[in-house]
Order: structure tokens, then C-alpha cells, then sequence
């Protein structure tokens, strides 16, 4: 290569540098501009949280390094997952093992340990049915003879204990396993139980837990502040074939105790009369249906009646297309967000506003003429209307809830029933469903587990015929503890 050709080679490879030179220098400037508009906004968002959040003085920022210093490491326990959604399920049990490396060069003994890390899997055991054998030996020992005892089952002639019975009551009673399904159930399981034998040890369960009914009432009934509902099944017998049958639930606010009551599936006033003496002196909770209205009478002086804002909402909100409607509605939730959103100490000046506008509106459109062409707005109107007085009780405590939800969910009990089991058979197995759900429903309102709680109780009133009365009320399900 001559010099010429030399130096133009050199020339066009300088100017290719000079290209790559000047386009890296461009962007390099961009770069820099860009830094420069993200430094001022971050230089704005200080200013703005300067000026707008309040300022960590020195004596706090003292105070939670000192509570910082003293609080102890939190345990793998306590710690969870370190925040992750994964749960971590600490309260069941636990099996270790230790797994080798599986390779075929590895020598545990030439190996020296690095570290390990635990990989968790949850396995999921059937349950097993275990048929126990007492071979109770008989001895003699001169003119004495000596003999072993099996331990006593809960009914004569029956080869199940208690915990079996617990088994049946919480699959039809907690989870709403129809009997049929509970047969099938045990029969994957290893075991053939015929239906009516499943049938029989629920009447017989039903029956010794009957016992625990006059102590459930008295502790319901000592409570000043209670909640009634009612609720339908279908009831097999009558012309038809079937018809409805009604249960009536009332809940001790305080100590959250269920009773169910059926009295020959009757939805009279007399059930609730019955069941409520007259001189309860207290407060009861009730939805607007005409039988609790004896309360706002001289046959329960020193009772009162609080209405269910809820109830008296949904009856505007199904006819929601009407103009008016949504005022009313809007008026009932006023409640509820100053309940949750205003001091305690002005909850009644301020609901008491929003009850005298209620009043009004609802005044407003009882005497506006075309309300009595409209039945369906002209119906929801008089139910409000009368059930002013017992919303205006509910203003005057705090204490009172706004609703009657308390009781009504868990009379949803009833209705899994009547659409998992479809029936009760008789009125005699109506009542058997009222003593069980009672119980029941109790133990999931205490936080009881329900297989524990009938388990104990079954063995210990299967054991002891005499109890007292208080030895009955420490085994209700807001006493009970087990043995």
C-alpha cells in the first residue's frame, strides 16, 4: 500500500470516529437533560411533602429508636412468611425429615455441611374409623370375683362413643351434610352404616342433649338484650304432603347463645309469648312482623323493642326504580356512617336529625296522592311508618345495633338446611333439628369447636344422670371448657 492510499484509509476511519464521537456526545447531553428534569421533580415532591406532611419531631424520632432498641426479634412465628401472601400453617402437626443428596459421588462422610433450607408440602390424611376391642377379664380370687370394665358408651346396646355421635351432629349440623351424603361418606371410608342407623344415633344424640334446653333458655333469658327471628323448612306430612314449618331463633346478645324453637311448625304469636315471660325486663330486637308488636303493649311493661333499619331499607330498595326511593335509602345509610364515622357522644344529636328528616320524607309521601295508586310504594311507606317508634329506640344507645343481623345470620343455618336436606321428616324431627342447631350454632358464635364440644358433653351427660343446675349451665357452650 502506497502513502497515498495509506493516509485516505486513515482520513475515512478518523471521520467514522468522529461520527460515533459526536452521536455518543448527543447522547450523553440528553442523558444529562433528563437527569436534570428528574432531579426537579424530586426537588418539587420534597418541597410538597415538606410543606404539606407533618414533620417527625426529634422527642419521636428518640422514642421509636428507644422502642425500636427494646423490642425483641420477632420469632419465625411471629414473623409469618416475611410479609408474603403464602400462608404459614404453624398450629398443625409437623414431621421432620432430613433429605441426603441423592447423587451417587456423594460421601456424607468426606462432605462438609453448607447449609440446608426447608421445603414444606401439606399432606392430607383420611380419616380413619378404629374399631376397638375390650377384652374385659374376668378373675376370681378365692370367694371374690373381679372383673374389667369397658368404658361406658353414651346409649345401652351401642357399639359407638361419643366421638363418633360429635362426628355425625357437626357434619349435619355445622356443615350441612345431608345424611344420605354422610352415609356415602363413610362407606369410601370403610365403613357401611345403614341410613337409618345414622338416623337413630342423631334422634338418641338429640335426646340426651335435650337436657341442656331449660338451662339454655334461663341463661338466654337473663340477658337484657336479646334478638328474635324467624324462619321456615319444609315439613313432611299434612294433606299436601308436606308444608311449612317455622323456627323461631332468639339470641342472648351479650353471652351469644342460640335457642331454636318449634312448636308444631307454628308461626303464632302464642310461640313467642310462650317462650317470653312477661316480665322480662329488657331490650329485644326484632324485624317489623305483627307478633313482636306485643311488645309495644301492656303485656311487656318494662320490655322495649328495637327495630331493624335494615329490614325497613330493603323494602325501598326493591322498589328502587320508584322516584322517591333512593331519598329514603340514602337516609338509612346516614345511619350507619355516623355510627361509624362520628364520635360516640354525637351519634344521638346527629341521628336524631336524620330520623326527624326520615319522618318527614316518608310523611311527604304518604299524603302525596299518587302514593295510593301505588301499592307496592304505599306498602313500603306503612311498614316504615310504623316501625319509626322502634328505630327511634335504637338512637337513644349507642349500645343497640342498628340491625337485627346478629341473629339472622346465623339463622342462615336453617335455610343450608332446607336447601342441602330439603326436609325435616316429621315435627318430632323438627324438634330434634331446633336442639341441635341450638347448640350447634352456639359453639360457632363462641369460637367452640363443635366435634370437642360434643364429644365431651355427650360423654359426660351420658355418665352423669343427675346433674345441677349450675353443673348444666358450665356445660353450655360459653362456659364449657373441656376435661
Amino acid at each position: 500500500m502506497t502513502d497515498r492510499e495509506l493516509v485516505i484509509l486513515l482520513q475515512r476511519q478518523n471521520a467514522k470516529l468522529a461520527a460515533a464521537l459526536e452521536s455518543l456526545t448527543k447522547e450523553v447531553a440528553s442523558l444529562k437533560a433528563a437527569l436534570l428534569e428528574k432531579d426537579k421533580d424530586a426537588a418539587k415532591l420534597k418541597r410538597f411533602a415538606d410543606v404539606n406532611l407533618p414533620k417527625k419531631t426529634e422527642k419521636c424520632k428518640n422514642t421509636a429508636s428507644v422502642a425500636k432498641d427494646k423490642s425483641p426479634a420477632p420469632t419465625p412465628k411471629e414473623r409469618g412468611n416475611n410479609g408474603a401472601k403464602r400462608k404459614v400453617y404453624d398450629n398443625i402437626e409437623e414431621v421432620v425429615e432430613d433429605i441426603l443428596p441423592s447423587d451417587a459421588n456423594f460421601d456424607q462422610k468426606a462432605a462438609v455441611f453448607l447449609f440446608q433450607k426447608d421445603v414444606i408440602r401439606y399432606e392430607y390424611i383420611p380419616p380413619r374409623l378404629i374399631k376397638h376391642i375390650y377384652r374385659c377379664k374376668k378373675y376370681r380370687i378365692g370367694d371374690d370375683v373381679f372383673e374389667g370394665k369397658a368404658p361406658v358408651a353414651p346409649f345401652l346396646n351401642s357399639n359407638f362413643d361419643a366421638s363418633f355421635l360429635a362426628y355425625l351432629i357437626q357434619q349435619r349440623y355445622v356443615y350441612g351434610m345431608p345424611v344420605e351424603r354422610i352415609m356415602k361418606y363413610l362407606n369410601e371410608i370403610g365403613i357401611d352404616i345403614p341410613k337409618a342407623t345414622i338416623h337413630g344415633l342423631i334422634e338418641k344424640s338429640a335426646g340426651l342433649l335435650d337436657r341442656l334446653t331449660p338451662g339454655l333458655k334461663d341463661a338466654i333469658l337473663q340477658d337484657s338484650y336479646i334478638h328474635f327471628d324467624e324462619t321456615y323448612h319444609t315439613i313432611l306430612g299434612g294433606n299436601n304432603g308436606s308444608r311449612k314449618g317455622y323456627f323461631w331463633g332468639v339470641l342472648s346478645h351479650q353471652n351469644n347463645l342460640i335457642q331454636l324453637i318449634y312448636k308444631n311448625g307454628s308461626r303464632s304469636k302464642t310461640v313467642f309469648t310462650d317462650y317470653l315471660p312477661n316480665n322480662y325486663n329488657g331490650v329485644v330486637q326484632t324485624d317489623g312482623y305483627s307478633s313482636y308488636k306485643v311488645l309495644e303493649g301492656w303485656d311487656y311493661p318494662k320490655a322495649t323493642r328495637l327495630g331493624c333499619v335494615q329490614h325497613c331499607k330493603r323494602k325501598f330498595i326493591e322498589i328502587k326504580e320508584q322516584a322517591q326511593a333512593q331519598v329514603i335509602i340514602d337516609l338509612y345509610n346516614q345511619f350507619y356512617m355516623i355510627r361509624k364515622q362520628r364520635p360516640k357522644e354525637k351519634w344521638k344529636e346527629e341521628s336524631l336529625k336524620v330520623y326527624n328528616t326520615l319522618e318527614k320524607e316518608l310523611r311527604k309521601i304518604e299524603r302525596n296522592p299518587e302514593t295510593l295508586g301505588n301499592n307496592i310504594l304505599s306498602k313500603a311507606t306503612a311498614y316504615c311508618l310504623n316501625e319509626l317508634e322502634s328505630i327511634y329506640n335504637i338512637i337513644t344507645s349507642t349500645d343497640y345495633d342498628l340491625d337485627n343481623n346478629e341473629i339472622e345470620r346465623p339463622m342462615r343455618y336453617i335455610s343450608i338446611s332446607r336447601r342441602n336436606s330439603l326436609f325435616c321428616g316429621s315435627n318430632s324431627g323438627a324438634e330434634r333439628t331446633a336442639t341441635l342447631y341450638s347448640l350447634a350454632i352456639s359453639c360457632r358464635l363462641n369460637d367452640v369447636n363443635t366435634f370437642l364440644y360434643f364429644k365431651d358433653v355427650i360423654q359426660r351427660l351420658a355418665q352423669s344422670q343427675q346433674m345441677t343446675d349450675e353443673q348444666m349451665r358450665d356445660i353450655l357452650p360459653d362456659r364449657w371448657s373441656a376435661q
